[in-house]
């Protein structure tokens, strides 16, 4: 492979497909490249489906944060990379700790939460599909960054909420 260029359009149609497939889920149930063989079970499927009561519950038996939490984590994330994208250097003065606020949402809060995160999706997706984030080491690495860190998020989520299970 040494010399070898991908093009930008076969690195966006790449970005998109997994990108998508963590945050919305598989384009088929045929086949997918991560995450389960079933509708909307990307990160946004997956809380789109609870109640604030259970997107407030600790994750696990030693862990305080919620799936409200890791939400509002990845909606905070996404939100630097939206601003990254368009030039800013968001990171030098990021609130990591306060990114995994809040802990317990109401219902109000929770469906807010949901609608930003996926707001933030959207336009970070949009930035994807012009495929100008390659033109820039840092902002391909960050790209692909991202894409690494909503597919952690889905599964420790999954997991917490007990949806991942060993094939029969």
């Amino acid at each position: 492979m040494s010399g070898t260029t991908l093009e930008k359009a076969a690195l966006t149609k790449a970005a998109l497909a997994l990108y998508d497939e963590g945050y919305s889920g598989p384009r088929s149930a045929k086949g997918t490249w991560f995450v389960d063989n079933e509708s909307d079970c990307g990160f946004l499927g997956t809380v789109e489906k609870l109640s604030a009561e259970e997107a407030s519950k600790p994750a696990g038996e030693r862990d305080s944060l919620s799936i409200a939490s890791h939400a509002g984590h990845l909606r905070y994330a996404l939100s630097l990379a939206n601003r990254a994208a368009k030039g800013e250097n968001p990171y030098a003065d990021a609130n990591w700790p306060g990114s995994w606020t809040p802990r317990e949402v109401s219902e109000a809060e929770w469906k807010t939460l949901v609608s930003s995160l996926r707001a933030e999706y959207a336009a970070f997706r949009e930035a994807i599909e012009k495929g100008e984030l390659w033109d820039n080491e840092d902002m391909l690495t960050g790209t692909l960054g991202q894409i690494c860190h909503g597919a952690w998020h889905l599964g420790a989520i999954r997991q917490a909420l007990g949806l991942v299970k060993a094939p029969k």
